[in-house]
C-alpha cells in the first residue's frame, strides 16, 4: 500500500484537483441523476399500471403526458432562440476579427517591417562605418603609442649608457 506522504489519507489525488477532473465528476453526477429520474418515472408508471385501474388512471397520465409535451415544446423554442443568439454572436465575432483585429495586425506587421528596414539601413550606413573608423583610429593610436614607446626606450637606453660611462 503505497501512499503519497505529502497528501493526507482522505484527500483526492492531484489529477482530480485540476479543473478537468471536476468537470468530469459533475458530468457523471448529472448523468446519474438524470438516469435516476428516468428510472423513477418508469417505476411510478409501472406501479400505476399494475396496481390501479387503467381506465381511471389513463386520463391522468394523458394529462401528464400533454403537460410534458408542452414543456418540451417550450424548451425547444428556448433552444432555438439560444442557437439563434449563438449564431449572431459568432457572426459579430467574425465581423470584429475581419474589420478591427485584421487591420490592426496588418498595421503592426507593416510597422515591424519598416522598423526592421530602418534598423538594417542604420546598421549598414551609419553604425558599421563608425565602427570601422573607430577601430582604425584605435589601431593607429596604439601603433603611434608603441612607436613613441620604442623611441623613448631606445633613447632612454642610450642616455643610461652615457650616464654610466660618465660616472666611470
Amino acid at each position: 500500500m503505497s501512499q503519497n506522504p505529502a497528501l493526507p489519507a482522505g484527500s483526492p489525488p492531484e489529477e482530480e484537483n485540476k479543473g478537468g477532473g471536476k468537470i468530469v465528476r459533475y458530468t457523471l453526477i448529472a448523468a446519474g441523476a438524470l438516469a435516476g429520474v428516468i428510472a423513477l418515472i418508469f417505476l411510478i408508471g409501472l406501479g400505476l399500471a399494475i396496481f390501479t385501474d387503467a381506465g381511471r388512471t389513463a386520463p391522468r397520465i394523458q394529462l401528464l403526458r400533454d403537460i410534458v409535451i408542452i414543456i418540451m415544446g417550450l424548451e425547444l423554442i428556448l433552444i432555438v432562440f439560444a442557437l439563434a443568439a449563438l449564431v449572431l454572436q459568432i457572426a459579430r465575432l467574425v465581423n470584429l476579427l475581419q474589420n478591427e483585429v485584421k487591420p490592426i495586425l496588418t498595421n503592426a506587421q507593416e510597422t515591424f517591417n519598416t522598423t526592421k528596414g530602418a534598423a538594417q539601413f542604420i546598421g549598414q550606413n551609419a553604425t558599421e562605418p563608425l565602427i570601422k573608423v573607430s577601430a582604425f583610429l584605435a589601431g593607429t593610436g596604439v601603433f603611434l603609442r608603441e612607436m613613441g614607446g620604442l623611441r623613448k626606450a631606445m633613447s632612454g637606453g642610450s642616455r643610461r649608457r652615457k650616464a654610466l660611462t660618465k660616472d666611470d
